[in-house]
């Protein structure tokens, strides 16, 4: 028969493992990007049709991670400037096909294509809107 002491040094132990571990199990790392309604939103572009809530989407997950300064997964600007052009505001889609190149260099191939034939149909119609408004950086 084991003492009582032991029983108690026995808990002791463990009770720290136990919180050991429970420490070491929520210091995992940093997720790389800000996902925030990404997925949800491509969803919605794609699945359910509903390109409203995709841009509203596009557009929380970039001004989440523009407040926390965190990096948005790569495809979010390209697919938040292609619902820009959409909706005829070339010079933002344009803007944020730049922003996709600069964050993402491996993109910068297709980018520049999307930005010349943007900008080749914005210059064929010059009384096209290329209003800013609503575009997040």
């Amino acid at each position: 028969m084991r003492p009582v002491a032991d029983s108690g040094v026995r808990m002791a132990r463990i009770a720290a493992a136990v919180a050991l571990i429970g420490l070491v199990a929520g210091c995992g790392p940093k997720p790389i990007y800000h996902w925030g309604s990404y997925e949800e939103s491509l969803s919605a572009s794609l699945v359910e049709n509903d390109n409203a809530a995709a841009l509203s989407g596009l557009q929380a997950t970039l001004m989440a991670a523009q407040r926390t300064g965190e990096r948005v997964p790569p495809g979010v600007h390209a697919e938040y400037g292609f619902f820009l052009y959409r909706q005829g505001q070339h010079k933002a889609a344009i803007e944020s096909f730049q922003r996709e190149a600069q964050l993402f260099p491996e993109s910068k191939p297709l980018m520049d294509k999307l930005i010349a034939k943007v900008a080749e149909q914005a210059a064929a119609e010059p009384t096209q809107a290329t209003a800013t408004e609503g575009a997040v950086e």
